[in-house]
């Protein structure tokens, strides 16, 4: 009998994103959900945004620039490289594709941290490469561990720093050390930095400065958590110019949509918002994780937009009042964290609601 697919998808479990917001609503019978369960921009985008996308509609006829010219050109004015130094992608989730359609073949090793961002593991699959996983240390990147599990077909390293979902920073003298001591002939490194504009750590390792050394280093970044662009899923890789002309060779025509790359380009053009949106997330998260920590849950040392919250067995019992309370967090079971939550850094009067019905529970 003829084989329609191939085998190996019976390997990938499909990336559950959840419900939108808006069949929440609907199914919940409750306006106004606050999701504080997909890690984003607690402000939203910038009004320069808003304003280019209403300019920007009337050409919705016409294909975006299939290399994203202009918004690579303002990317390499702010991280001081060339333009030849950058690809754009629909999110950060396709530059991870794109890496794993030009590196793998069967029989390759990609080894990543566990558990960490789910598309590591099956491009990996899909790729043909076997996944070698390396367990966190608590909430921490073992680099200790990951050295000894490479081996001559190791091919990809993945470092998430911040981590997700335990919101951990790889500390930069650490990275560093790790990547020197790869040898003459390393795999490639992929940086996953999608969190780094939420650091306050003055230790906090920098991938564009890593790849300027190393010609091997793939740094990611996005546009999704900083400038309140993830419905528009907007990311880019950073490498040497011959590293983006592997990638290139499989990325698909005019990948990035038109109005990614406008709202991109007027977010860069307004950096007070995106100072905004840092300077918020920089004052509630040692509060809110202060608050948190007095009511008797522990929580990782987050250096991201979001906080890993151990509650034990009040997890589910605080995830299904926060919901009934139009306030949506992740329940630490899809993430590979049993007994915690993960949880957005949210506004003021977010964070306020969020303690009252966690002093609800805990009272009862």
């Amino acid at each position: 009998m003829r084989r329609l697919w191939r085998a190996v998808l019976d390997q990938v479990t499909p990336y559950e994103a959840g419900p939108s917001l808006e069949e929440l609503e609907r199914t919940l019978a409750l306006e106004g959900l606050v999701r504080l369960s997909a890690n984003e921009s607690p402000l939203g985008p910038s009004p320069t945004v808003i304003e280019a996308l209403r300019r920007e509609a009337r050409r919705a006829h016409l294909y975006p620039d299939g290399g994203a010219t202009a918004l690579r050109a303002a990317l390499a004015r702010s991280l001081g490289v060339e333009p030849e130094w950058l690809i754009v992608g629909n999110g950060a989730d396709e530059v991870v594709t794109f890496i794993a359609r030009a590196a793998l073949d069967p029989g390759d090793e990609v080894l990543i941290p566990d558990p960490s961002f789910e598309p590591y593991a099956t491009e990996a699959a899909l790729g043909g490469a076997a996944v070698v996983r390396s367990p966190l240390a608590g909430y921490h990147t073992d680099l200790d561990d990951m050295r000894r599990r490479i081996t001559p077909r190791t091919k990809l390293v993945f470092v998430c720093t911040p981590h997700n979902p335990a919101s951990t920073m790889v500390r930069g003298g650490m990275l560093l050390r790790f990547i020197e001591g790869l040898g003459e002939d390393p795999p490639v490194v992929v940086v996953d930095e999608a969190y780094r504009d939420f650091c306050d750590d003055p230790d906090t390792p920098d991938g564009v400065a890593l790849l300027r050394r190393f010609p091997t280093v793939i740094a990611m970044r996005t546009f999704s958590k900083i400038a309140g662009l993830a419905g528009l899923r907007v990311g880019y890789g950073i490498a040497r110019p011959e590293v983006i002309d592997r990638l290139n060779r499989v990325r698909a025509p005019y990948n990035v949509n038109r109005f990614a790359q406008v709202a991109a380009l007027a977010a860069l053009e307004d950096p007070t918002h995106l100072k905004r949106t840092r300077s918020l997330v920089l004052a509630e998260r040692p509060r809110l994780l202060a608050a948190l920590q007095t009511r008797g849950a522990a929580v990782a040392p987050s250096q991201a937009n979001f906080l890993l919250v151990r509650t034990g067995e009040q997890a589910g019992p605080l995830r299904q009042a926060l919901m009934k309370a139009g306030l949506l967090v992740r329940d630490g079971v899809a993430v590979g964290f049993p007994g915690h939550l993960r949880i957005a850094i949210g506004t003021p009067e977010q964070n306020d609601r969020l303690l009252g019905v966690w002093d609800r529970v805990l009272s009862r």
